[in-house]
């Protein structure tokens, strides 16, 4: 069969989530694959100097392309030009001009099949749900008001107008309903990764749209951990790890509070235990670790490229996993998290910090690892066990990790390809 054509913003060297998603994938498959992609702009990624080893299977074809526009422009281009060497075109998103790509793709060849690979929803993605606020505070269902608060023309007149602005900002909204119903229309096959992420996506359509979907998820690459990692350490604090981005809604404000009430429980809490975060923070939880003079327990860390949180994972005595908590907006957790397969290719214990149902507490409990609701005592109380009682935990190294290795994804990949997309 010719060459796949895969569509991605992000690719190593860029330093990405969505980017090394697909270089596990693809580098590991049997199939062969020209990559078109951009290697400038890093943007929403920790860097573009990630040095990772050629897979042979794979051709990168980078265009040049400083802003998203640009890019989809250089790629449909490159497509129009050599439509005749490919029969397969598969787009990667986030972001979701990949998508709005291999839109264009099928309509300059309508034959081509097209698999769209979702990373997260375009439409109805939680994380805005869970900011929006769609009931005016001037509405009569809002407030308790008399007859002369009901009956104000200032009140009315502030409610119209309220409503006027809030439509206008839902406009942005409705776009991206409509650009992801489109692509699950138009696309062939749909690749999720994760069982809740597909029925969150998929479950209002009918079987026609339903059946286009393969549950593929994230994965690490053995091969790319350090051999000697994990060998020693500088001292004999437990160390607890974190790698990735944080923000207000995935907060670690809870393990903050955690770690300040055992501290006035325990004086000694500084000798025994260190936790490093690695990645971004926002202000106010960096003030609220000054504030409580947590510094000499907690460490702010900056990025680092994907080789060396590997093996900052390896030399880790814990993993610590946080999920945004989205109760109010959803009763499942959607999200699974490309860093917790690598969490699990490093077989430390995790520490998951997440929703009682959904993605992340499913693959945790998978491999054995511990998960905690969102509360400030129940993190406190496990803490006190693995610091004070040696607590741990044994990570499931069988079957139930295997199915997250890279060669077995991949492996998933291929058949679903030669069995399903070329019948």
């Amino acid at each position: 069969m010719k060459k796949i054509l895969v569509i991605s913003w992000f690719y190593p060297p860029i330093n990405s989530s969505e980017g090394l998603v697909t270089y596990k994938l693809l580098r590991n498959s049997k199939l062969q694959y020209d990559v078109c992609m951009q290697e400038s702009n890093a943007s929403w990624s920790y860097g573009k100097n990630e040095k990772l080893p050629e897979a042979a299977n794979v051709t990168r074809i980078p265009v040049a392309a400083d802003d998203l526009e640009m890019w989809k422009e250089a790629a449909v281009e490159y497509f129009r030009k050599n439509k005749e060497k490919y029969d397969i075109v598969m787009t990667r998103s986030m972001p979701p001009e990949s998508h709005m790509i291999g839109l264009k793709i099928k309509e300059i060849k309508p034959e081509i099949i097209w698999i769209a690979s979702f990373g997260d929803p375009i439409a109805n993605n939680p994380f805005v749900l869970k900011d929006m606020n769609t009931l005016s505070p001037y509405s009569h269902k809002f407030l308790r008001m008399g007859i002369r608060e009901l009956i104000s023309p200032k009140r009315i007149l502030k409610n119209a107008l309220w409503k006027k602005r809030t439509n206008d900002s839902l406009e942005p909204f409705r776009r991206e309903q409509k650009l992801e119903e489109e692509i699950l229309k138009q696309c062939d096959h749909v690749i999720l990764n994760n069982k809740y992420q597909e029925v969150y996506m998929l479950g209002s359509y009918d079987e026609s749209i339903k059946g286009k979907a393969l549950v593929l998820p994230h994965s690490y690459d053995s091969t790319l951990y350090p051999e000697t990692a994990g060998e020693s350490k500088e001292n004999k604090k437990i160390r607890m790890v974190y790698i990735g981005h944080l923000n207000d809604v995935r907060t670690p404000h809870l393990l903050f509070e955690a770690v300040k009430q055992l501290k006035e429980m325990k004086a000694d809490l500084a000798d025994r235990l260190e936790i490093q975060l690695y990645g971004n923070m926002s202000d106010k939880e960096k003030v609220y670790l000054l504030d409580n003079e947590l510094l000499d327990i907690i460490q702010i860390k900056k990025p680092v490229d994907y080789r060396t949180s590997l093996a900052i994972m390896k030399e880790s005595d814990w993993l610590i996993h946080i999920d945004a908590n989205l109760s109010g907006v959803l009763d499942e957790n959607i999200f699974f998290a490309a860093k917790l397969a690598d969490y699990i290719g490093a077989g430390k214990p995790i520490f998951g910090i997440t929703m009682f149902d959904g993605a992340g507490a499913d693959v945790i409990r998978d491999v054995n690892g511990l998960t905690v609701s969102y509360t400030a005592d129940e993190i406190r109380n496990y803490l006190y066990l693995i610091v004070y009682k040696n607590y741990t935990i044994q990570m499931e190294s069988g079957k139930n990790k295997e199915q997250y290795n890279a060669v077995n994804v991949a492996a998933r990949f291929d058949e679903f390809v030669n069995n399903r997309v070329l019948q």
